[in-house]
């Protein structure tokens, strides 16, 4: 699924527009804040909480507004996305 993500880290915060899961192993959200939109892609191998990844994200709702703090890059599909890490 990753296409090419930059070394550095970088932080947003924004609201959930939407939430996709692809097999068990990978979630994604589409966020947007100031007129822009963003995906997040989250999967368990970078996963690096104390507490289970889908008890993690089964908290999240449409509506919500999150921070985040990941690398951003572009999917094989193009899309602008900041994988969390």
């Amino acid at each position: 699924q990753i296409d090419q993500f930059l070394e550095e880290v970088t932080s947003i915060a924004a609201r959930v527009t939407n939430i996709r899961t692809q097999g068990k192993n990978l979630i994604f959200y589409d966020i947007k804040g100031d007129g822009k939109k963003l995906q997040l892609m989250c999967n368990t191998a970078n996963h690096k909480g104390l507490k289970d990844f889908h008890d993690v994200h089964n908290v999240f709702r449409r509506g919500d507004i999150i921070g985040v703090i990941g690398r951003p890059g572009r999917t094989k599909r193009g899309e602008l996305s900041i994988a969390p890490g």
